[in-house]
């Protein structure tokens, strides 16, 4: 039987996304010229309206003064909201519907909508000038003999956006020769929080309100009356605070770092639970920052939270310095009063491990005592499809659901506490969760009406009977929990009818009362064998068991679901063909390089039998540093075809084959890039001889390619040549099939 894929489901679709996901085409829908400012209005007006608790003088004050603007300057301003960045340049704005931008630009600096640029603003400047033009004025610029410039024929933008914020004066960009084309945003600040306090989430446009307006987005329909988000100012205020502490974590100056540092003692605490997890993301955020860069302050930083994990950042620091007997204290503490299940799992099993001297901890104990099954290796690339296909085999039916079909058993149990209650807390029409799910309040804001539906799974068939109804009524209604898959659904109906008696409530109670903690970490198969259900968590060679996949594994066979973890284990088949690939490339990021040549081998019965090249043609120069690293030249490429013109002759090579490759995340990587470029997948097994080598060949020095060539005296005559390479790591993938048949035979 063909085995089915139940985690990948597109949820608005019957369809999976292994094949086409077709809808039926929507009628065209053309948008209002001003569409734009209708929705930055239906906001504003949304926003006034529920949250004039929260809304202090300023944001009432940035309303006001945005409605006493004439036409041109609203639709201007919301324009500008709508655009990437905050700096722009008045020849860069054409807008049909603005009968003159010069006057709005204007009418919005009287009012203090826009600004002249600051220094502040730099990197965003520099992101609106085209890299010739940044090239230029670096040309043009004297620097001081010391400073080394970048390559300015070859450097990405990104790159001389760096240089110039290093050594580039700001005045030499902010100029063109008119007086002040540049300006900038004003009023950020309010107009984030006004967008904040709509859609719980820092964002900086309103493409939500267009999707929908085309029908591409689906709303609530079925709800009309949302709550507000924040129940006082100083909430919502530090709930602001905290998600723009979070994202500037992202891409933080040092100097940045630092102010989070002196700041962090001082961060706004509440009771509010909300405000809490905040607080600890944003604390375990900036530890593991300075954690990342060996700064010794961390440890501090991560002692201002008592939330998981920076209570375990805590205690591996503690005792990294030498301080055993705080975080003895501190574990016994959180063995005690556990703040969630991986937290309890950390805690028992460091302190078994350090003070106990428990050579091995229990993840890595579950894992080796776990059943081994052994597979054809020209299945690597999907382990879990692997297993399925085997049981499938043995007469044994096998699914990979992992956290789908929980996620299913759950939005259609408690559909009408989710979505059509009145108690249930929804806050705008694009909010597919109810919130107190999240901040693990719906248990005890639902708790009747929850025991009541878990005492119905006494009788599966009347759950199965109001399942349906319930699919039935809302099919096709927009959220985060159900997919309207006939097929995931009908497996559902047996999950519930096979379960052991009351296993389905204790996992859907454990689920109300934790949802954000405990939605993940299912394990990868159900298996029905016969008529009983049984969960399997799948686990390749290297894969390592998390602390949340054990969990969950626990609460399962605590609700009397048989369990079991399965290890993979690959076979070496002698007439198992093997494609080795090298590519060549004109830098190491694929979103931004181009593939420039490849090299594979085709390898059988520990022999070479066929070989396939080609140079391709990148559609951009390559930069100096990598011509001298390769020898391969513009020239050189000029003639070759492009990606697409050799891509059908390329699979026809690799087909049937295991892709094998030194370092195979980035050949693969490259390759997977250029296919989905062309618009086609890319799917193949895949094995790295590093990886390997590291496995079979432990204690080298090196495992770069010249070195393994130069310890197995491979030859390597022509290294950074994609065939050179490839025939190279050809002779290394024998060295390692010699030593996997060796131990297979064992």
């Amino acid at each position: 039987m063909p085995f089915q894929l139940f985690s990948d489901l597109c949820w608005n679709c019957s369809k999976e996304l292994l094949g086409s996901c077709s809808v039926s085409p929507r009628p065209a829908v053309t948008l209002k010229p001003r569409y734009y400012l209708d929705h930055f209005e239906e906001m504003l007006e949304f926003v006034l309206t529920r949250y004039p608790h929260v809304i202090a003088d300023g944001h009432r004050r940035f309303a006001e003064s945005f409605q006493a603007l004439n036409l041109d300057a609203r639709c201007l301003y919301v324009r500008l909201v709508n655009r990437k960045g905050n700096v722009f340049l008045r020849d860069y704005l054409h807008y049909e519907e603005i009968n003159d931008i010069s006057s709005a630009i204007n009418e919005l600096r009287a009012a203090d909508f826009v600004r002249s640029v600051h220094p502040s603003d730099y990197r965003d400047l520099l992101r609106i000038h085209t890299r010739d033009t940044i090239a230029k004025r670096i040309r043009q610029h004297v620097f001081p003999p010391d400073v080394k410039l970048p390559r300015l024929s070859s450097a990405r933008k990104a790159e001389l956006i760096d240089f110039s914020m290093a050594e580039l004066p700001f005045e030499e960009i902010c100029t063109s020769g008119t007086v002040d084309p540049f300006f900038a945003q004003a009023k950020t600040e309010e107009l984030g929080y006004f967008l904040f306090l709509y859609f719980g989430r820092l964002q900086s446009s309103l493409n939500e309100f267009a999707l929908r307006d085309l029908g591409v987005m689906k709303t609530l329909e079925f709800k009309q009356e949302f709550k507000p988000r924040f129940n006082s100012l100083e909430i919502a205020l530090a709930a602001y605070h905290y998600h723009k502490i979070l994202q500037g974590l992202y891409e933080a100056s040092a100097d940045r770092i630092e102010q989070f540092i002196a700041d962090a003692p001082e961060w706004p605490t509440n009771d509010d639970m909300e405000i809490s997890t905040l607080r600890g993301r944003a604390i375990n955020k900036l530890g593991t920052w300075l954690e990342r860069h060996n700064d010794p302050r961390a440890l501090a930083i991560h002692q201002l939270s008592d939330q998981f994990p920076s209570t375990e950042r805590t205690v591996r620091l503690l005792m990294k310095e030498g301080r055993s007997g705080e975080a003895s204290v501190l574990l016994s503490r959180l063995i005690e009063n556990p703040s969630c299940d991986q937290e309890l799992l950390f805690a028992e099993d460091f302190y078994e491990r350090k003070f106990n001297k428990k050579k091995v901890g229990r993840l890595t104990s579950l894992l080796r005592e776990s059943p081994v099954v052994f597979i054809d290796e020209s299945q690597r690339n999907y382990p879990e499809g692997a297993v399925i296909r085997l049981l499938a085999g043995q007469g044994t039916e096998a699914w990979h659901t992992e956290n789908v079909i929980w996620s299913q058993l759950f939005g259609l149990t408690f559909w009408d506490l989710l979505f059509s209650d009145e108690n249930v807390v929804i806050h705008n029409p694009f909010d597919r969760i109810s919130k107190d799910l999240g901040t693990g309040q719906f248990y005890q804001n639902h708790k009747n009406a929850i025991e009541s539906k878990l005492a119905e799974f006494a009788t599966p068939n009347s759950v199965i009977e109001q399942l349906h109804e319930t699919f039935n009524s809302h099919h096709g209604s927009p959220n985060h929990l159900v997919s309207w898959s006939d097929d995931l659904f009908a497996l559902t109906t047996r999950l519930v009818q096979l379960a052991p008696h009351g296993a389905l409530a204790h996992v859907l109670r454990d689920l109300t009362q934790q949802w954000q903690a405990r939605r993940n970490g299912f394990p990868d198969l159900m298996i029905i064998e016969k008529n009983q259900v049984r969960f399997s968590e799948i686990k390749a060679e290297g894969d390592s068991l998390r602390r949340n996949q054990l969990a969950q594994l626990e609460r399962l066979k605590r609700a009397a679901f048989p369990v079991e973890v399965m290890r993979v284990e690959w076979i070496v088949d002698p007439e198992q063909d093997y494609v080795v690939v090298d590519v060549e490339t004109t830098g190491g990021n694929t979103q931004w390089n181009r593939v420039t040549e490849i090299g594979a081998v085709r390898v059988r019965n520990g022999e070479i039998i066929e070989e396939w090249s080609s140079l391709i043609n990148p559609q951009r120069r390559i930069p100096s540093k990598i011509v001298s690293l390769t020898g391969i030249t513009d020239d050189m490429v000029a003639e070759a075809p492009v990606f697409a013109d050799i891509a059908d002759e390329f699979r026809a090579f690799l087909d049937g084959a295991v892709f094998v490759a030194h370092r195979a995340k980035f050949d693969y990587g490259f390759i997977k890039t250029e296919y989905e470029r062309i618009d086609q997948e890319f799917r193949c097994p895949t094995l790295c001889t590093v990886v390997e080598t590291r496995r079979h060949f432990p204690g080298l020095p090196s495992y770069s390619l010249a070195n393994l060539s130069n310890h197995f005296r491979i030859a390597l005559n022509s290294h950074h040549r994609a065939l050179c390479d490839a025939r190279a790591t050809a002779e290394i993938l024998l060295k390692i099939n010699e030593k996997r048949m060796t131990q297979q035979e064992k």
